[in-house]
């Protein structure tokens, strides 16, 4: 019975002297300083406005082509013949490009004088005049369109028509 009560004996007197223990006059506690978080704000980043800009394409220069065009007095426009470029010369009709070039030489056997006449007024006659064999005319289309062209000594003989594109 005696171990009993040693616990309780022991518990009893350090009750007591929890109770006695007193706090030491004009010594306040302080307390530990803690860092208080506060918020910073997250940058957001700037958005700059863009504008989608097409890749430009290299435009393909065009040689431009010089067409000759054989003039006589039975046949009238016969042939046509191109250099730096492709030739379309059916029926009397040449398809060729802006800027390019039509020149008509005389190939006439008796020296016939031949005049090339724009029916559109694109040149001054007595320019297009072709007075012997193998002289020539030569005139550059710059702008698109249908044009038609005859000699003007012989105005039966079927016309030539050239077709300018772009």
């Amino acid at each position: 019975m005696n171990f009993k009560i040693i616990p309780i004996f022991i518990m009893v007197l350090s009750l007591i002297f929890l109770g006695c223990v007193e706090e030491k006059p004009g010594v306040t506690p302080v307390p530990t300083p803690t860092a208080t978080p506060t918020a910073t704000p997250t940058p957001e980043p700037t958005v700059v406005p863009t504008t989608v800009q097409p890749t430009p394409t290299p435009a393909i220069a065009r040689t431009q082509a010089l067409y000759t065009s054989d003039v006589d007095e039975l046949y009238g426009f016969r042939k046509v013949t191109v250099r730096n470029g492709s030739s379309n010369y059916t029926n009397r009709t040449l398809t060729i490009n802006a800027g390019d070039t039509v020149k008509w030489i005389s190939v006439t056997d008796a020296n016939y004088p031949l005049t090339i006449v724009s029916k559109e007024g694109l040149w001054n006659n007595s320019s297009s005049r072709m007075k012997y064999s193998l002289s020539w005319f030569n005139y550059t289309f710059n702008e698109t369109g249908n044009y038609e062209v005859y000699i003007e000594e012989f105005p039966k003989i079927a016309h030539q028509k050239i077709i300018v594109n772009p």
